[in-house]
């Protein structure tokens, strides 16, 4: 099963989006992030086939996406309901890893009506801090000592003004082997891509503080009437809690946990995340 191209017009550019046929109900696919290639979440998509009809766009902020414009919360919200509209797609399921989830959860609120479900991973919480600083202190413990030496020498390396294009990169590949249980259990891609903030632009992370500061998600995760399902890897750095206090927030919605994976639950188990997001969809009449 291929991918057909998809180019969307949106402010300020276009955005890049894979699309993959499938016999279920039409899927937009929120990779992780914010700010990462699209293709961390190429396994997801496999993981579904069959199940839904998947979209798969890449955020504005990398290529071939525009790198134009504000990266806030509006704006990425904007961006897919142009992708819904592009397609066709009156009213689709939002399928969202870690960042990606919470985005859905933002599309969720804005614009219930063109969302038939949430299916989440591990998604940054609707509560302030959505988890970061716990994330941030489980990728960074699990690190051997080698890599936290290595760790220290990057992060001095930024704050210091270094100019190389190559130290995120750095940065991530040395804090991978941590979204896994098992150290190094879900190898780090050939190319980690990241988009730098656009100077005088507003940052997706800073809009992120906004909207909890605003209770955006808090507030209107309760009034949603629709069918969600939170997965979560019990070995993930993201707190399970966070996972849970999220998912309390929308009435009757599921939390599955995958034994013994992480923050790839697709990758760490191949066939269970399939069997869960069948089962769920079964239960929903999708």
């Amino acid at each position: 099963m291929g991918y057909d191209i998809q180019t969307v017009p949106v402010s300020g550019g276009d955005l890049f989006s894979t699309r993959r046929d499938g016999d279920g109900p039409p899927a937009v696919v929120l990779h992780m992030g914010p700010g990462m290639g699209a293709e961390m979440d190429i396994g997801l998509v496999e993981e579904l086939d069959g199940l839904v009809e998947t979209a798969l766009p890449q955020q504005r902020g990398l290529s071939p996406s525009t790198l134009a414009g504000p990266r806030d919360i509006e704006t990425h919200v904007a961006d897919e309901v142009a992708l819904l509209d592009h397609l066709g797609w009156e009213r689709a399921w939002l399928v969202g890893h870690g960042w990606g989830g919470h985005l859905a959860m933002h599309i969720a609120v804005a614009h219930p009506e063109r969302v038939s479900g949430l299916i989440l991973f591990a998604p940054l919480g609707a509560v302030p801090d959505g988890g970061v600083a716990a994330l941030n202190a489980a990728l960074v413990a699990r690190l051997t000592a080698k890599e936290r030496e290595l760790l220290d020498s990057l992060l001095e390396r930024q704050a210091a003004g270094d100019p190389d294009p190559t130290l995120l990169h750095e940065t991530y590949r040395t804090l991978w082997p941590s979204y896994s249980p098992v150290h190094g259990n879900v190898a780090p891609p050939g190319t980690i891509r990241y988009a730098r903030p656009i100077p005088d632009e507003p940052d997706t992370m800073a809009s992120v503080q906004a909207h909890f500061e605003a209770g955006t998600l808090e507030q209107g995760l309760p009034r949603l009437d629709l069918p969600a399902l939170f997965i979560h890897g019990d070995g993930d750095p993201m707190p399970l809690s966070v996972t849970t206090e999220t998912a309390a927030l929308i009435a009757g919605s599921t939390v599955r946990t995958v034994e013994g994976t992480g923050h790839f639950p697709w990758v760490e188990r191949r066939g269970a995340v399939r069997e869960i997001v069948a089962e769920f969809l079964a239960a929903s009449g999708s």
